[in-house]
């Protein structure tokens, strides 16, 4: 780089062993202290997080003088992160298509498996591998020089970057590979009948999800702030101008209440014409009844409070605060909708774009902070609407 000196490098040293200390330690302790106690769920929060934040952290570092050996190791861990993320789709995909005695048997039974299904969802589950695979290899295509070189002519990224090389892959693998549930088997895996009878069945999870949420919420700030350079590239304030995050006035947070309440008549609308145009041509729509059965944890005052402050400034501040402004607005909506992908039918996908999208355009005129504000302000109105016995969707 040309701004190398041995000062840089040490900066960047430290503050990467920090994080690489933080993110890599975490899951561990969390196992050995078990799981189940809060402290345990609390680290173990960081677990899904952690690949990514070192992943980015260690290809910022390869990226300084004759550090340029170490882009082995990081393209093997984006691998690796690309084959869990399939993997885990793909059980997901199972648990939509399977009955819970074969999903949750300790063991194999034939003739319970051969009892369960038929030749008709053995063929789906072929495809829903090769979808599954087929959507790692497709992932992979940022890799090619010229695909990259075409997109950084429309965004404001460095094709030649490895860390926003590395990002853009990562960023394909998240999109597409979620998808791929929803689309094969035509039932979003959090609202199966399998996964529904499971978290029934459990009482941990009815018990943990709200503080996992909000445990969540802390690892995607801190992953946030750490992808976006602190400590390794810029100081504080500069990371904070970076994401985007302002201090609010109160001219703002007006202006981003009164979004929300907009968006929540205008999405209204927008649900009710993707409904007609669904039901019209025959597709699958999300299932009210089984959604707002996923939402049972969340279902009180402190619920609601907590999931829309955790979805509204957790997605705003990683998705649009860390992505848009390398990537522009439609990849990060694109990448929104798709972590939707579990809890949505198409339908609902399509409306999670659409509103990604408005997201996009108010972080773009005003700031993240805005977009996190006017975002949590509708989940919350959404999630109260529910829980006064209105449908949220």
């Amino acid at each position: 780089m040309s701004d190398y000196s041995p000062m840089t490098d040490i900066k960047n040293f430290w503050g990467i062993l920090t994080i690489l200390l933080i993110f890599g330690l975490s899951p561990i302790i969390a196992f050995f202290i078990g799981e189940n106690t809060q402290p345990g769920i609390f680290l173990g929060s960081s677990a899904t997080i952690a690949p990514f934040v070192i992943l980015a952290v260690i290809a910022r570092f390869s990226m300084l003088k004759d550090r340029e050996s170490l882009k082995y190791p990081i393209y093997l861990l984006l691998v690796g992160i690309i084959l869990v993320t399939a993997s885990v789709s793909f059980f997901f995909g199972l648990v939509s298509l399977l009955p819970p005695d074969i999903i949750f048997s300790e063991e194999i039974d034939p003739g319970v498996f051969e009892s369960g299904i038929d030749s008709r969802e053995i063929i789906t589950i072929l495809l829903l591998f090769l979808a599954c695979a087929g959507s790692a290899l497709i992932s992979l295509v940022p890799l090619l020089r010229g695909v990259r070189v075409y997109l950084a002519s429309k965004l404001d990224f460095d094709p030649f970057s490895r860390l926003h090389i590395v990002a853009l892959v990562t960023i394909f693998a998240i999109t597409i590979i979620p998808l791929v549930p929803v689309t094969v088997t035509g039932v979003p895996p959090y609202l199966s009948e399998t996964f529904t009878e499971m978290i029934n069945s459990d009482g941990t999870f009815l018990e943990a999800a709200v503080a996992v949420d909000l445990y969540t919420l802390f690892w995607t700030i801190l992953a946030s702030f750490a992808i976006a350079g602190l400590f390794t590239k810029r100081n504080l304030g500069e990371t904070l101008h970076r994401l985007g995050l302002t201090r609010p006035g109160t001219k703002e947070i007006v202006i981003a209440v009164g979004f929300a309440l907009i968006l929540v008549a205008v999405f209204y609308a927008v649900d009710e014409v993707i409904a007609v145009i669904w039901t019209a041509m025959g597709w699958p729509l999300t299932d009210s009844g089984a959604f707002e059965q996923f939402l049972v944890p969340y279902m009180t005052l402190p619920g609601i409070v907590i999931a829309s402050v955790c979805a509204g400034f957790g997605e705003e501040i990683s998705i649009r605060g860390v992505l848009q402004p390398r990537f522009g607005i439609i990849i990060p909506a694109i990448l929104f909708a798709s972590l939707h992908a579990f809890q949505y039918n198409w339908d609902g996908i399509i409306s999670v774009f659409i509103a990604g999208l408005v997201f996009g355009l108010i972080r773009g005129r005003y700031s993240t902070t805005v977009c996190a504000i006017t975002h949590t302000t509708y989940d919350f109105v959404l999630f109260l609407g529910l829980l006064l016995g209105f449908s949220v969707i």
